[in-house]
């Protein structure tokens, strides 16, 4: 194998790494009814099947990314992978609810900590052209899991029940950690000295509380205190973080980073594409599953085309970089995000509802991935040699927050028009919504870019 074969197998490994997570979140969606029979627990608790992963997932991102510039990445890659298969294989045998909780806490973690490094050692491994085109298959990775996800965890469940689906996490997530074993070569640790332990903690309590009180506002009426502690907290946590990591030779953190032009840029792009449009998997399958009545497994499939519009997004993001720059590329993925929900909300619930799903879902697709290839080149400039697992972490936590924020903030607008925003109106609603938001950032994002210009020529001639 010439070296270049190499390079393509190793991106080919990693890129698995950003499908097993995405399809983790999903497969797991479609098992959640059975669950509920099986071990008896209410809507209320079964929720924590999905959150316990997600919160432990979006919490510790930034800390993985940062213990993959100070270890190495290809070896917190390795750890993270078979925490990950150990995880898995724990939640398929569980005996008890409070138990498979646990260990979807322990997959989040391990998928935080393999992420940002499977990013790194892309972004290390790669460069020019090269790296364009591996962070678009790194992109497309993301729909086609969420997308196989969703189809498999239908008819695995069907076929053998809950725990096929863990089963099968847990074979992809060793099949990976053998790949890149074999064929992913080591980059060196960049950091110098031990990671910061204690900020570790600080900034993944904080962002356990942001992320809480996000997931906390479509029920803001009864859960007011809650929401208000959750705040204070991430607040409080925040800052105890920022004191703490000024008095630290190298802070997890470094004060300045995130304020870079080209970092935050594509982190602001990259997040508002997600609170667009990151939830629309989520709506469309429950108004598929509740206004149309299609069974899961259809769902699932009905989904598939989506990850092959998100492939064309990642086939186009580096011709349409190089012509339209960084932020007019983002602006026509958001634009496509913006089609895309609004054609989704006008899904009809007789006649053709099937055509009006499609287009939406591959248009809203095809526009987030164009977005988050565009934002992962954008974000890797200029980087030190010790911040590529940072960059990553940081950039997929934004991701994850916009997530986050944009499915609470659309729930609560459609519980502005209906009681129920699951409902056929209220869906619609979100729909909209999201379709909205993601064209005022295609109108907005450009003008970011002439503000930080501006700001820079201030500096240069002060």
């Amino acid at each position: 194998m010439n070296r270049q074969d190499r390079r393509w197998h190793s991106v080919t490994a990693l890129c698995l790494v950003q499908v097993l997570v995405a399809l983790e979140f999903s497969i797991a969606n479609v098992a959640l009814p059975v669950l509920a029979q099986d071990f008896a627990v209410s809507a209320r608790d079964l929720q924590w099947v999905l959150s316990g992963y997600a919160l432990a997932y979006g919490s510790t991102l930034l800390c993985g990314g940062r213990f993959a510039d100070a270890y190495g990445p290809r070896r917190v890659l390795l750890i993270g992978l078979t925490a990950f298969t150990a995880a898995s294989v724990a939640a398929a045998l569980t005996p008890a609810f409070a138990l498979l909780i646990a260990f979807r806490v322990a997959q989040g973690v391990a998928a935080a900590a393999a992420t940002p490094a499977a990013l790194a050692l892309i972004t290390t491994l790669c460069t020019g052209r090269a790296r364009t085109v591996a962070l678009g298959w790194w992109g497309a990775g993301a729909s086609l899991g969420f997308a196989t996800g969703a189809a498999l965890g239908g008819m695995l469940t069907q076929l053998a029940g809950w725990p096929a689906t863990f089963w099968c996490c847990a074979l992809l997530a060793a099949a990976t950690a053998v790949m890149v074993r074999l064929w992913v070569p080591e980059a060196p640790a960049g950091a110098q000295g031990r990671p910061d332990i204690v900020g570790a903690l600080l900034l993944a309590a904080c962002a356990a509380a942001a992320i809480s009180t996000l997931s906390l506002l479509p029920e803001a009426a009864e859960k007011t205190w809650q929401i208000s502690g959750c705040t204070l907290s991430s607040v409080a946590l925040w800052a105890v973080f920022r004191m703490h990591g000024d008095r630290q030779a190298d802070p997890l953190l470094p004060r300045g980073f995130v304020t870079r032009g080209p970092v935050l840029r594509a982190n602001l792009a990259g997040a508002w594409a997600a609170a667009a449009g990151g939830s629309m998997v989520y709506f469309a399958a429950a108004f598929m599953q509740s206004a149309l009545r299609w069974p899961d497994l259809v769902t699932g499939l009905t989904l598939l085309p989506d990850a092959a519009a998100a492939a064309i997004g990642a086939r186009v993001a580096a011709p349409l970089h190089r012509r339209l720059g960084t932020l007019r590329a983002c602006a026509a993925g958001l634009g496509a995000i913006a089609v895309g929900m609004t054609v989704l909300a006008g899904t009809p619930v007789t006649g053709l509802p099937l055509a009006f799903i499609l287009a939406g879902t591959c248009l809203t697709g095809f526009g987030l991935v164009l977005v988050a290839v565009v934002t992962a080149v954008a974000a890797t400039t200029e980087l030190n040699a010790d911040e590529h697992g940072l960059s990553g972490g940081l950039l997929i936590t934004t991701q994850q927050l916009g997530v986050s924020l944009g499915l609470a903030g659309l729930l609560v607008v459609g519980q502005l028009t209906t009681d129920a925003p699951l409902s056929v109106s209220g869906t619609r609603t979100c729909f909209l919504a999201g379709g909205v938001l993601a064209a005022l950032g295609s109108a907005a994002i450009p003008f970011t870019g002439r503000a930080g210009d501006k700001r820079q020529r201030v500096a240069q001639d002060a």
